[in-house]
């Protein structure tokens, strides 16, 4: 098994652009994953192309030793001297291992598509990883990104969404005008100032949910292409819920209609 001693490897300089460049992630179609738990998935059901382990030498964790030990060897793995891999964790606490992969093409939604959610201007990674998580958890077809949005596949989005990403048609940079002209069944959007209460709007049938950003919202042009706006009761004055919090609310609705 091969060792990386410097942080001038090229390996290791690639890494570390892929982790701070969206557009080196883009060009490439190449993703950092950190932690076990994404690269466990990743190796599990062959989520990614071309998959490159590296894990900080000496191992400590029985989950990585038992990784190594039951990776196919199709996958390449390669330790890495410690003080060098303290340059490829993207959190404080390091589990030790990363993997970088190349994300397999998925195909667009059809006239089939069931349950399509709608994502406008989320910047914080962690929630839209959050977002993604009950999109997959609750049966979404196809997640749209408008051009505003953070990268879905930032190492960031990534941990927050725990492979979620993995388990979804997502398209960025969507024009989200048009994906409401030309969605073939019913579209609803949300809003905690001007929306009916949920209890009273129908979520059966195809549908497409949009969601605004954390501070802002959607955008009244959006709000008025739409067949319905919806609005989460709250009680005790709170004047709104965390985005991915009211996502989870919205997309278990959907699955019990």
């Amino acid at each position: 098994m091969e060792l990386i001693r410097s942080s001038q490897n090229k390996t290791i300089q690639r890494i570390q652009r892929l982790i701070k460049s969206r557009s080196a992630r883009r060009d490439s179609g190449f993703l950092v994953l950190d932690g076990i738990h994404l690269v466990e998935e990743c190796v599990r059901h062959n989520y990614l192309e071309e998959l490159q382990v590296f894990v900080e030498d000496p191992i400590t964790s029985k989950e990585i030793s038992l990784l190594i030990q039951d990776a196919s060897e199709a996958i390449s793995i390669t330790l890495v001297e410690s003080q060098v891999f303290k340059k490829l964790s993207t959190t404080k606490s390091s589990q030790g291992i990363v993997a970088i992969g190349r994300l397999k093409q998925k195909q667009h939604w059809n006239n089939e598509v069931k349950f399509a959610l709608a994502v406008d201007g989320i910047q914080d990674p962690g929630n839209l990883g959050s977002i993604l998580r009950s999109a997959a958890a609750f049966s979404v077809d196809t997640v749209y990104l408008s051009a505003g949005t953070v990268d879905a596949y930032s190492p960031k989005t990534l941990r927050g969404g725990m492979g979620a990403q993995f388990r979804l048609t997502i398209i960025e940079e969507s024009d989200l005008s048009s994906v409401i002209d030309e969605f073939p069944g019913r579209t609803i959007g949300t809003s905690s100032l001007r929306g009916q209460a949920l209890e009273g709007i129908d979520f059966s049938g195809q549908l497409l949910l949009l969601i605004g950003s954390e501070g802002g919202g959607l955008t009244d042009a959006l709000l008025d292409q739409v067949d319905d706006i919806v609005s989460i009761p709250l009680a005790n004055n709170v004047e709104s819920l965390n985005v991915g919090s009211a996502v989870a609310i919205l997309c278990y609705h959907k699955a019990r209609s």
